[in-house]
């Protein structure tokens, strides 16, 4: 009897059944889930942000320094973008990206386009803008001769008409003598196109001091081929590389 009854008793354990699992787990995995997604979709939301403040300021940056029109900023589905308008903007005060330039370059900029309107028309002087400042390029063909450093006769009326726009400027100036790459011959007097683009600098900065521009605002470099303007592949643009720009600089809230 005692055998029979440790039989049936091992029967019945065998027979018990299993506990049932726990049917809500996949909600820890759901809300796992739920939760990678919101902190996903929140960090997309903030990098969408735009100060729009910074955003036109900076707008406003690039249209200065690349002598654009004015540009603008346009809210639409997505983000936002640029476009350009007629009307000049003024960014915001205290945003740090006003250039402090713009109140005295503009006038300059146009005072020098109008007084150098018929050296600009024949070619021999450029006048551009870049973040330093405003920048008279002084074609080398036309102030000087072939691997020359004096200034031609004719050129010192034109730099009368330069010296004129800056003796009443407190602005820095640098003069910065460039070349093409055609090599200079070792038995020339000046031996490189670094040494006679700094001869070339220096000739038009004493020639702006002797017509008044103070001489602790003048400073003078060469730079050789270092710095085209245009590819060095072409005779027009070797001869627009050939020259002597003088930079009135207003990065110094001049």
């Amino acid at each position: 009897m005692a055998k029979k009854s440790a039989g049936e008793g091992r029967r019945k354990r065998k027979e018990e059944p299993e506990k049932p699992q726990n049917a809500e787990r996949w909600l820890l995995t759901y809300a796992d889930m739920i939760t990678l997604l919101m902190v996903f979709f929140v960090v997309m939301y903030a990098l969408s942000k735009v100060e729009t403040t910074k955003f036109t300021a900076l707008a406003e940056s690039l249209s200065s320094a690349f002598n654009m029109p004015g540009i603008q900023l346009e809210s639409g589905q997505g983000g936002h973008s640029l476009s350009p308008t007629d009307a000049p903007l003024r960014p915001p005060p205290g945003t740090g990206l006003s250039p402090k330039q713009s109140a005295k370059r503009d006038p300059f900029l146009e005072k020098a386009r109008s007084t150098l309107v018929s050296e600009i028309k024949t070619g021999s002087i450029h006048i551009s803008t870049e973040a330093r400042g405003i920048v008279l390029a002084l074609s080398g063909d036309v102030y000087f001769r072939e691997g020359s450093a004096t200034l031609n006769e004719d050129s010192i009326n034109m730099l009368e008409k330069v010296a004129e726009l800056i003796v009443p400027l407190p602005n820095p100036v640098a003069v910065e003598g460039h070349s093409d790459n055609t090599p200079t011959p070792r038995t020339d007097r000046y031996g490189s196109n670094l040494m006679l683009s700094a001869a070339r600098a220096v000739s038009v900065a004493q020639t702006l001091e002797l017509l008044n521009v103070p001489r602790d605002r003048l400073s003078a470099t060469g730079y050789g081929d270092a710095k085209p303007m245009r590819p060095n592949d072409t005779p027009e643009g070797r001869a627009q590389n050939r020259r002597v720009e003088i930079l009135i600089r207003f990065d110094a809230g001049g």
